[in-house]
């Protein structure tokens, strides 16, 4: 693709994102409340700026232990308030363009008296990335698409992930704001819910670096409460998480992150650990003028 054609399409798809933001701000005033929320503590994951190259595959599993939930929810009929679960994520990530990433994630629960099952698939995954803000941050967008599996008894959602990532020194600083929306149309004036995940990490070598990261669930953007709940309707949306977290980039193709964490809200559970692991590599041979435009741009990580 040339230089100004993919100027002219990332300047397109900016216009598209402003408007979007502009129309979910001018339609917050006109709805109402909702008890229906997402849980986005599955993962316990940060997307950086960072996506891969053209032409590149990355497989791998994401595995988060929760103990216990705290999170008074029901799946398959059955109450999983303070028991042990553990969420499997398969992951499957190709790119497309060096700037332009298409996947895949499949979930798996277990806990709760609830054998090993099927949870629900994140399709029409895609993750973009656009060009350097100077001075400022590097910009990226992921989008997900909840499709829960049948006899769950969760809703389809929307999910839009902004990313924002700064690099100062051998610091690295990632923001993740999300914005939640139901799609199935059991709620038809439902909001959208807003969760956080942030990280601050330290460069220690050139394979390895180590931070602390937050995760946070505030319920719908116009009826966010304080910290832990202020409202019995909203109390379950506030799940707050703080952990200590290890990445490590093992030979070319291994990457590998490990933490533990612990609740700071009541409704958050106590203590969790998660660990992900990706392969990545690429089984095709495509030109290379794109991969080394963007190498130069990139200088991240």
């Amino acid at each position: 693709m040339r230089r100004s054609s993919f100027g002219r399409l990332q300047q397109s798809l900016r216009a598209v994102l402003y408007s979007l933001g502009c129309l979910v701000m001018i339609a917050l005033p006109l709805v109402s409340p909702s008890i229906a929320h997402a849980d986005p503590f599955r993962d316990f994951i940060l997307y950086p700026y960072e996506t891969p190259e053209q032409g590149e595959i990355s497989v791998g599993t994401w595995q988060t232990l929760l103990l216990p939930n705290k999170v008074t929810e029901s799946l398959y009929g059955q109450n999983l308030r303070n028991s042990n679960l553990l969420f499997s994520t398969y992951v499957f990530e190709f790119g497309v363009t060096d700037w332009w990433t298409l996947g895949a994630y499949v979930d798996f629960l277990a806990g709760g008296a609830q054998p090993y099952s099927y949870l629900q698939t994140r399709a029409i995954t895609t993750r973009m990335r656009f060009p350097r803000i100077p001075d400022f941050i590097d910009p990226a967008v992921q989008i997900e698409y909840w499709a829960p599996g049948g006899g769950t008894g969760m809703q389809s959602f929307l999910n839009i992930i902004l990313i924002a990532e700064k690099k100062i020194g051998r610091f690295i600083i990632d923001l993740n704001p999300s914005f939640f929306f139901a799609t199935d149309g059991s709620e038809p004036n439902f909001p959208p819910e807003f969760a956080y995940s942030a990280g601050v990490y330290y460069i220690l070598a050139e394979n390895v670096n180590a931070g602390i990261e937050a995760f946070g669930d505030t319920g719908t953007i116009n009826n966010m409460g304080p910290l832990g709940g202020a409202s019995p309707l909203y109390a379950e949306m506030q799940q707050q998480f703080i952990f200590q977290s290890w990445n490590f980039a093992i030979g070319e193709h291994i990457d590998w992150n490990v933490g533990i964490g612990t609740g700071l809200t009541p409704v958050s559970a106590p203590f969790a650990i998660k660990t992900i692991f990706e392969y990545h590599f690429k089984p095709f041979n495509f030109e290379q003028k794109e991969s080394e435009r963007y190498k130069e741009e990139q200088n991240i990580h």
